[in-house]
């Protein structure tokens, strides 16, 4: 649906933070690191929502059913697949999948907004967030710090 890797990643790691066990390995990550990172991390989980939220509201906002325009949006993203749809539902999906496209840069740029407010770069969260992927010393770590923030 995005555009944007950077986006698409950010929010692909969101959805997938913890369910990746790797090896442990070494690692020089602190203790303050992780926890902005899981400060960050926080914030776009409520970032996501929000944006799922208003991305729903501008594919309804043009006539089509959420779950009709992913339906589409899916089958036309796999080489595969014929879409099968009305010529009506087709256009329905082009002007939503506009309208969210123009939505792209303001969604990029609160996401930036989010991770630098806690003292971290995109590129320095999503670097850690590779780190953190990969090792799952550091995923117990930062686990511990979101459960004692929460708590």
């Amino acid at each position: 649906m995005f555009k944007s890797v950077r986006v698409k990643s950010v929010f692909l790691f969101v959805a997938l933070l913890g369910t990746i066990g790797l090896s442990a390995q070494g690692t020089s990550v602190s203790d303050a690191e992780l926890t902005r990172f899981a400060t960050a991390y926080q914030k776009l989980q409520i970032q996501q929502q929000v944006t799922q939220q208003t991305m729903m509201k501008a594919i309804e906002e043009e006539g089509i059913e959420v779950k009709r325009f992913s339906e589409i949006q899916q089958a036309s993203m796999d080489p595969n697949k014929e879409v099968e749809a009305t010529k009506e539902e087709m256009e329905l999906h082009k002007k939503a999948l506009s309208k969210i496209e123009k939505m792209q840069p303001e969604l990029e740029k609160k996401i930036n907004e989010e991770i630098t407010s806690t003292g971290m770069t995109m590129e320095q969260f999503e670097a850690l967030a590779k780190e953190i992927q990969q090792d799952r010393s550091l995923q117990e770590r930062l686990q511990a710090i979101m459960v004692k923030s929460q708590g």
